[in-house]
């Protein structure tokens, strides 16, 4: 019996053992597949696949008119395979020698733990070449982005730059850079347990959205032309130029030097990246009395006519005296814009008073964001009222003690210039989706002023250019309006006003009867003259001049009587001794343009050459005859002739100035 019971005993232990074995095997299935699965996942991915983001198509961004200012062009770049390469040093040390990149840097890279990784990004075309003739195994091509701006340094600092990824880091490119970028693609690469590749699968990207901007091409290059030139003979640290629609808030144009090209901006010092025109902060001088006069028009404390007495050229606050550039007697409130009297401004914002004038300087957006959509802009600097020494009020209505942008300046400027609303700044008008949805960004802006307290400064702004500091402002055929400014920067060491250092700027608008540009010009730094009227008025002068003559504006100014002076007709031989009669020199004043179907019936003594009427000729037809007669042609607009001065029949010299204004219609 008990030979019996034995076996049966030890199948018994058997069988408890491998349950036991078998719920071991169970527990630790479970603890792997269930409880730690996903770590177990993870780790297996990790082991047999590697995932490569690949940039999308970035969406183009074009000017108001469609022009191309930046769009991405295919390239290509260059990976590796490690696993597939059979000697990683050789392989290194070939691709050291076609694309510059050190064999140590390679041969880290060429891990053949990794799946595949990237050798190059984005190489040239000869450099592709060079690696296909090397036939490398385990090396391989990937088509990828290239952002490319092919009008170079124009709008570099509006535009921004992108990085190696793709990813915009400053300007538009930046503040827009998610929907502008579009939907990355991936690279999924598996292999096996032998670290052999099998499948490769390739999710495609998706393209980004096209920005439509308020930038407009030309306007853009005429500033920056302008710009390059004031560097050059200003020598100045930095130029900041700001050109708005003063209609809608749009930006034309704006620019800064020290400048870069985006396509190249690795090669550019990262100072140069900054857009001074929205990062810059400056005390800006005597621009500032725009705010200043404008708080004491709408409250009802003064009018243009007042007659104030400006203390001989000084007026002392609280124990500090401020004087004048000039010794001022009584002056209109419309004389002391015009001639910029610091004394007439302190009297003015003394009657305004602390909380009124800082309720004004916020209203018109001083201490800030503008909130144009670019990145980093500054706010300025704007204490309370509660930080303000007795002497604050002074230093501030005359545009110290207070620190502003370019832009802050442009928009303040634009609101006189359109009546009293201020608009935000903004750049981008329109996106466009890949899928065909677009959205419009419209203008906004609010009312800040009242319409006869706009009227007012225009007019005092007017005087400014005509007859007061910015005189060298003046355009050719427009009215403008204006204000300069030169203020002293704060020494860093003394801390105290500079007698080397200045910001010199200008803030205008034109023409003045019906304003279609409001530009500002800061100029920072300047060494020899620093006086805004002799440094950033020309600028203004120079730019406005050609942007309203290429949008062919209509002048507003009636010409400026030209003298046309007629010399005697050389006496001929004559039949009978006779004396010819002397012809004294007769000078005719012609007031404006002749319009269509005017012709001017003066009788005019003899000249040497008689005007042709023009009226009707296309451009090069009445430039090409001008030139045959040896006339000197300055147009206005495009088209075809619809007014010329002198008029037809006059008699001129040769080489006299005639004027064509131009219209399509």
């Amino acid at each position: 019996m008990r030979k019996e019971k034995l076996p049966a005993r030890r199948t018994r232990v058997l069988v408890v053992i491998m349950a036991l074995w078998g719920v071991g095997i169970a527990a630790r299935l479970f603890f792997l597949q269930i409880v730690e699965s996903a770590y177990y996942i993870e780790k297996a991915q990790q082991q047999q696949q590697q995932t490569v983001l690949t940039a999308p198509r970035r969406g183009d961004i074009l000017d108001r008119d469609g022009n191309v200012l930046a769009r991405s062009v295919q390239v290509d770049s260059v990976f590796a395979r490690p696993p597939a390469i059979k000697d990683i040093r050789a392989t290194a040390r070939t691709l050291s020698r076609l694309t510059g990149i050190p064999v140590q840097d390679l041969v880290q890279k060429l891990d053949p733990d990794s799946p595949w990784v990237w050798v190059k990004r984005k190489i040239s075309e000869e450099e592709k070449d060079a690696i296909q003739r090397a036939n490398l195994p385990g090396i391989g091509f990937q088509k990828e982005f290239r952002r490319y701006y092919p009008e170079r340094k124009l709008a570099s600092h509006l535009l921004g730059y992108v990085d190696v990824d793709e990813k915009g880091k400053t300007g538009l490119e930046g503040s827009y850079n998610v929907p502008v970028l579009g939907q990355p693609g991936q690279i999924l690469v598996y292999r096996d347990a032998r670290g052999n590749i099998y499948q490769r699968e390739q999710p495609m990207p998706q393209a980004g959205s096209t920005l439509t901007t308020t930038i407009d091409r030309t306007i853009q290059y005429i500033i920056e032309k302008e710009l390059a030139a004031a560097a050059a003979k200003t020598q100045a640290a930095a130029i900041s130029i700001v050109a708005m629609d003063p209609n809608s808030g749009a930006i034309l144009g704006m620019a800064n030097f020290p400048t870069f090209n985006p396509n190249e901006y690795a090669d550019a010092p990262p100072s140069t990246w900054i857009n001074h025109s929205l990062s810059l902060t400056y005390e800006p001088g005597s621009t500032f009395k725009m705010v200043t006069i404008a708080a004491a028009l709408e409250e009802g404390l003064t009018t243009p006519d007042e007659k104030i007495y400006c203390e001989d050229g000084a007026i002392v606050v609280y124990g500090r005296r401020i004087r004048d550039h000039n010794p001022y007697g009584i002056l209109s409130v419309r004389e002391i814009m015009q001639n910029s009297s610091n004394v007439g401004t302190i009297k003015l914002a003394l009657r305004v008073g602390e909380d009124r004038l800082k309720s004004y300087i916020d209203k018109y957006g001083f201490g800030k964001k503008t909130s144009v959509d670019l990145p980093a802009e500054v706010g300025g600097l704007v204490r309370p009222t509660s930080q303000w020494t007795k002497t604050s009020i002074a230093s501030i209505a005359i545009g110290q003690e207070i620190s502003v942008t370019p832009l802050q300046i442009a928009t303040m400027v634009s609101t006189v210039a359109n009546g009293g609303t201020r608009y935000t700044p903004y750049v981008v008008q329109k996106i466009q989706n890949p899928l065909g949805g677009t959205t419009e960004i419209p203008p906004r802006g609010s009312r800040v002023m009242s319409p006869e307290t706009a009227q007012h400064l225009r007019e005092m702004l007017e005087d400014v250019v005509t007859d007061g500091t910015a005189k060298t402002s003046k355009l050719e055929g427009y009215r403008a309006g204006g204000k300069t400014g030169t203020a002293q920067k704060i020494d860093p060491v003394t801390r105290r006003y500079s007698s080397s250092k200045y910001v010199a700027s200008f803030a205008g608008f034109a023409p003045v009867s019906d304003p279609r540009i409001a530009l500002v010009v800061v100029v920072d730094e300047p060494k020899g003259q620093y006086y805004g009227g002799e440094v950033a008025a020309p600028v203004f002068k120079r730019i406005v001049e050609q942007v309203l003559q290429m949008k062919s504006v209509v002048p507003d100014v009636p010409q400026a009587p030209p003298h046309f002076a007629v010399t005697p007709e050389k006496a001929k031989p004559q039949p009978a001794p006779k004396a010819v009669p002397v012809v004294p020199e007769v000078r005719i004043l012609d007031a404006s343009l002749t319009s269509p179907g005017r012709v001017d019936t003066t009788v005019l003594e003899l000249g040497e050459i008689v005007v042709p009427n023009f009226i009707g000729q296309p451009l090069r037809q009445a430039s090409d005859e001008s030139d045959r007669l040896g006339l000197e042609a300055i147009t206005y607009g495009s088209g075809k002739v619809v007014g010329q001065s002198p008029p037809p029949g006059a008699h001129v010299r040769p080489g006299s100035v005639i004027r064509f204004q131009l219209s399509l219609k």
